[in-house]
């Protein structure tokens, strides 16, 4: 009698870690691979999205900056060389900037367009700094097709100053709103 009193509990104990084991390991492995999976689909996600405000910010900027090295000397030696016998250059330098703006405003609208599926995966924290960068990123983008517009005006002695303080200061705060949106996606995604 003795064996088996001390015989069933073995058995039992030997069946239940039979069951109940390979059992939890089967739903942590599930667990795992479910956070796994998660996070690169979230991974892949900000990626993406990282790449579209990285977009917004450098694209118009470097069409601006390329517009005015290449474009605006060409057309503003043209004018120079019309010596007010032509409105040629003039007209030349107008729909070059019409076309600079046009296409920085496509660009733009592109890049925007591809941030909608980020409201899907991001936290409120994060699509807030999203929205806040975009709406930085569309000021400062309306104030540069403005300064182009007046470029008649433009001090040659002191250019910088057709360019104002407020956009100094936005252009400073999407900077730094860029590098909290990092932040907050490694963060949301879990990487210290």
């Amino acid at each position: 009698m003795d064996l088996e009193v001390i015989w069933q509990p073995a058995v039992v104990a030997a069946v239940v870690s039979a069951i109940v084991g390979p059992l939890i390991f089967f739903f942590l492995k599930r667990w795992d691979e479910k956070n796994r999976r998660n996070f690169e689909i979230r991974y892949s996600e900000y990626k993406h999205y990282l790449k579209a405000l990285e977009d917004i910010a450098s694209a118009s900027q470097s069409d601006f900056e390329r517009f005015m090295r290449e474009t605006y000397a060409d057309c503003l030696k043209g004018i120079l060389e019309a010596e007010g016998r032509s409105n040629e250059p003039l007209l030349r330098l107008n729909d070059e900037i019409n076309e600079l703006t046009a296409r920085v405003r496509e660009s733009f609208s592109r890049a925007t367009q591809e941030l909608n599926g980020l409201r899907l995966v991001c936290s409120d924290e994060l699509l807030s700094m999203v929205n806040e960068f975009v709406d930085i990123q569309r000021s400062l983008l309306n104030e540069s097709c403005a300064v182009l517009s007046r470029l008649e005006q433009v001090d040659p002695n002191d250019p910088s100053a057709m360019f104002s303080g407020e956009m100094r200061q936005q252009g400073e705060r999407s900077h730094e709103l860029f590098e909290d949106i990092v932040r907050q996606m490694r963060k949301e995604l879990g990487i210290k």
